[in-house]
């Protein structure tokens, strides 16, 4: 009797043992934040004229991204640089280059989206969608960058593969940094561009923007202290320039308060 209730007891202690470890296995991907992801459409319209004879194209490009804060009139988004912004320089003089860019959540809805900021030299890109409020979740920063080894987790729409309430979810590792670039190793493709980096928490630790295209599976970012700089000091800047101006109606005090003689 007391054998048979050892080994029950060893069995429980077994089962106890891989529960807690595949509940901990789960718990990054468990509080992930899905619904503060988006896709990202931009359409570029070409125009060039040559003697009074015009010629015109357009072309459509994807990316991913995500809401890092939402107020009550609309929300502010990140992606990569590349991915929002069209550069005018990359085409033969005279073209006439202008972009519209459209931002689809999770759940299916579109909205058109504003470049705010964006900086080439890392990559990374500010927009702001008006009226996108509900629904939706925003990605909360991490207070500090990853340790080499650590798990990481990537949301994003690689070849644009994403559905209604469906978006591919990638595991990876934190490789380390060098210069003002950091690396992790999960799978990517082109649509990737602009998608958030994780870490076990679910928060915010990097943003993709590039992929090695002979792997796919080496990943470059923009380093976490240059991406929280950029996005901190962009979102505070558009807020600032948002707030109604108060004209302040100062009374004037009675002279024989300000202790000037008369």
């Amino acid at each position: 009797m007391n054998r048979a209730m050892s080994i029950l007891a060893i069995i429980f202690l077994l089962f106890a043992s891989i529960s807690c470890n595949s509940i901990n296995t789960r718990r990054g991907s468990e509080i992930l934040p899905r619904k503060g992801y988006v896709f990202v459409k931009k359409l570029v319209n070409l125009k060039r004229c040559i003697n009074e004879q015009c010629a015109d194209g357009s072309f459509r490009s994807v990316g991913s991204g995500f809401i890092v804060d939402i107020t009550h009139e609309g929300s502010y988004v990140m992606t990569a640089s590349h991915v929002c912004w069209e550069d005018p320089s990359g085409y033969r003089a005279g073209t006439e280059v202008t972009s519209k860019i459209q931002v689809e959540t999770l759940d299916g809805r579109e909205y058109d989206a504003s470049v705010l900021k964006h900086d080439p030299r890392i990559d990374a890109c500010l927009m702001y969608v008006e009226h996108l409020v509900t629904g939706v979740e925003k990605v909360v920063l991490a207070s500090e960058k990853p340790e080499e080894g650590d798990k990481v987790y990537n949301i994003a729409s690689p070849y644009g593969i994403h559905y209604k309430n469906v978006v591919p979810i990638f595991e990876g590792r934190y490789a380390g940094q060098r210069g003002d670039r950091a690396f992790y190793t999960f799978p990517a493709a082109p649509g990737s561009s602009g998608s958030m980096i994780l870490n076990d928490d679910g928060e915010l630790v990097g943003l993709l923007h590039s992929v090695f295209t002979r792997m796919n599976v080496i990943i470059v970012s923009v380093a976490y202290e240059d991406l929280m700089r950029f996005i901190n000091l962009g979102i505070s800047e558009d807020k600032s320039q948002r707030e109604p101006q108060i004209e302040r109606i100062i009374t004037p005090a009675p002279i024989d308060k300000l202790g000037i003689p008369y």
